[in-house]
């Protein structure tokens, strides 16, 4: 009797087992230079599929990733990504990471109508070219340069700026988040006094800071990338009388000041806005920066997050849809009411794109703090 008790659960079970796994495809970087930002996706979206798969998989199947390296070039993308469609025969993507191999795919995932959740690249030029009058296949859930632009014009003009000076790295990241800004900035009546590109290589940022001053604005807002200790050395020696408020590398920032500057309280009234930082103290939050470290070793980044949250996006879709098929798939994304665990909910808009809350942090008794959330 005992043996055939454990034949029978072994009988049953076998279905189960043997059930065919639900594909996700994922193009990232998974070689050459940017490897580590690709693993960071990679692992986060192997943590969600962990979790899930605990937790049943979806229509009673797992769920399992499908990797294409895109090795951050175009037609390597483009290889990858038709040989998870056409070879693999995943019914969705998530990626590409990399701007332009995200580009490149998209046109490929039209053709072939899969849906695609670009989780990382974050540009709004993604936005404006999917959903209505665009690609009905593509979706966006990383908050764009404009959302993070529109989030900090909405919150120093609640402190009460009237201008803004911008300063920005010359290149085409840097360049367009200048121009969200300077757009948002308007949308809620801030003028721009003054928009200054840094060409390469600048080393003396005192005139730099000096021009950006000259229009008397009530706020700096730095885009800045390989300028960021130069900038932050330049503020400290001329100890601007001036608010700071943008994209800020609070890292470089403080290794670029003095120990004595940072204690006085002269980076108290910089303000940086960001997607996603490990110092939200909310449960869900917590869970995933907790979980994460344990399994890797490592905190996870805001690249981790988003892909991590794509993931249960696209299960959610196929749950709610009651099958896998591309068409089935792409349908449920447009409905999503998925919660983040940043707040809000993965509510599509026109151009498929969602509204997630950010994050705006600053410096408190010598570390980085989160000190508002807007959205």
């Amino acid at each position: 009797m005992k043996r055939a008790a454990v034949l029978l659960a072994l009988l049953v079970a076998a279905p189960a087992l043997a059930a065919e796994p639900v594909k996700i495809g994922v193009t990232t970087i998974l070689s050459g230079p940017y490897a580590d930002r690709g693993q960071s996706e990679q692992y986060a979206i192997e943590l969600a599929l962990q979790h899930i798969n605990e937790a049943g998989g979806v229509l009673g199947r797992p769920v399992e990733a499908f990797y294409g390296d895109n090795a951050a070039t175009e037609a390597t993308g483009v290889r990858a990504v038709h040989r998870l469609i056409d070879e693999e025969h995943v019914p969705v993507v998530i990626g590409a990471l990399w701007t332009a191999v995200t580009h490149a795919i998209m046109p490929v995932v039209q053709e072939a109508k899969v849906p695609l959740v670009i989780d990382i690249s974050a540009g709004q030029d993604f936005v404006d070219a999917s959903g209505v009058g665009g690609n009905p296949y593509v979706f966006k859930t990383i908050p764009s340069d404009l959302d993070i632009a529109r989030g900090m014009a909405g919150w120093v003009k609640s402190a009460g700026a009237h201008t803004a000076a911008i300063i920005a790295d010359d290149n085409p990241f840097n360049r367009a988040n200048a121009v969200s800004f300077a757009k948002a900035m308007k949308e809620v009546g801030i003028g721009v006094t003054v928009t200054v590109i840094v060409p390469a290589g600048t080393k003396d940022f005192a005139p730099v800071l000096s021009g950006l001053l000259a229009g008397k604005p009530d706020v700096v807002v730095p885009i800045l990338s390989t300028s960021t200790a130069g900038f932050f050395k330049a503020y400290e020696q001329a100890n601007a009388p001036v608010k700071l408020a943008g994209r800020i590398d609070f890292a470089t920032a403080l290794a670029a000041v003095s120990p004595g500057f940072v204690s006085g309280g002269g980076l108290n009234d910089v303000a940086g806005i960001i997607q996603f930082t490990t110092l939200l103290d909310t449960p869900g939050v917590q869970d995933f920066v907790k979980g994460y470290h344990a399994k890797y070793g490592i905190m996870p980044t805001q690249r981790s997050f988003y892909a991590y949250e794509a993931a249960y996006l696209v299960v959610d879709a196929i749950k709610r849809a009651g099958t896998d098929t591309p068409e089935a798939i792409t349908a449920a994304l447009k409905t999503s009411t998925m919660p983040s665990l940043l707040g809000g909910t993965y509510r599509m808009d026109d151009h498929n794109h969602p509204h997630t809350p950010l994050q705006i942090l600053g410096v408190r008794d010598g570390k980085v703090a989160l000190i508002a959330k807007v959205g």
